[in-house]
């Protein structure tokens, strides 16, 4: 039985793991929804430590921690709100939080954060987002979502629309399609592409077909998914660059219904106006059933990394 510490990356995780992750996911239904209690994880305490902001990641973590018996212990905005505004570094905060804490969740706006608190702490660690480069429980939690709304992965083209660069959903999201007989499709424009290192690893696995085209209409003609997420403002340090790309890829239920094909519309979110809210009540959109999943993913992994779950 394979037993997983830290959750930092997806690339480490086998197609089979990422799918087992998934059943173990599936069986925490009705507690997550809260139909039935546990107390799987009571005695147990996780710590949320957030430098940038979250409403899914950091809410869906403390709920699956507390459906499952846990408790939590949350820091938000911690620049202002913890040592770190005393110029604390981050070795030096997970060693005294995991004192108070079973496991730490850490987002930050530094890349390789996670892997710096991991290295430090002796409890496990997950990687809520690190800049413009990962997150893991995003990825799987969207893999999760595609299969439960689709029936499977194999076989589909997936259209990942918008801020490719920038968004560090978007490079899990690839990573973990990467394991699978899929087409990805990443409409951008140039300046907005994955990048090219990225890419090349995830073609390296030899299973999934990786475009690039800036023609949004053309590519959601093909789509059985759709894959959109906003312009990255905080990733920017020149406004005006901002501005320019912002609104570049604006999808709204006309453009879906011309596609002349059902599509599976998701969003990892927060939405800015790159979704129009006529697209909510069209049938594939199901951005807020995905929000869900994220508490099931979150549950089975924090089962796992507490020693409460295995993977086969």
């Amino acid at each position: 039985m394979k037993t997983i510490h830290d959750f930092i990356s997806l690339k480490p995780f086998s197609r089979e793991e990422l799918e087992a992750i998934m059943d173990l996911a599936e069986t925490f239904e009705d507690i997550a929804r809260g139909k039935k209690q546990s107390n799987l994880l009571a005695g147990k305490v996780l710590a949320t430590l957030f430098y940038e902001p979250s409403t899914r990641t950091r809410l869906s973590f403390e709920t699956a921690m507390l459906r499952l018996g846990g408790q939590v212990l949350s820091t938000v905005d911690a620049f202002r709100t913890s040592s770190a505004w005393k110029g604390e570094s981050i070795a030096d905060t997970v060693r005294t939080v995991q004192n108070y804490a079973d496991a730490i969740v850490i987002r930050h706006p530094e890349r390789g954060a996670a892997e710096v608190a991991a290295k430090y702490a002796d409890v496990p660690v997950f990687n809520g987002g690190d800049d413009a480069n990962e997150h893991p429980t995003q990825g799987i939690l969207d893999l999760l979502t595609i299969r439960r709304e689709r029936g499977t992965i194999d076989g589909l083209t997936i259209a990942m629309i918008g801020d490719n660069k920038h968004c560090r959903s978007n490079y899990s999201v690839a990573d973990a399609l990467a394991h699978y007989n899929a087409r990805l499709i990443l409409v951008n424009p140039p300046e907005l592409s994955m990048r090219p290192e990225a890419v090349e690893l995830v073609r390296s696995k030899g299973h999934l077909t990786v475009e690039e085209t800036s023609d949004l209409p053309a590519a959601l003609k093909q789509a059985d998914v759709m894959y959109i997420v906003r312009v990255q403002k905080e990733r920017y340090a020149d406004p005006a660059e901002y501005e320019r790309a912002k609104g570049l890829y604006k999808v709204d239920r006309a453009m879906l219904e011309a596609a002349g094909r059902p599509i599976t519309v998701l969003h990892p979110m927060p939405r800015v106006d790159e979704l129009a809210e006529d697209v909510d009540d069209y049938p594939g959109a199901c951005y807020f059933r995905e929000s869900f999943n994220g508490v099931l993913i979150r549950m089975a992994l924090l089962s796992l990394v507490l020693g409460k779950a295995q993977l086969p």
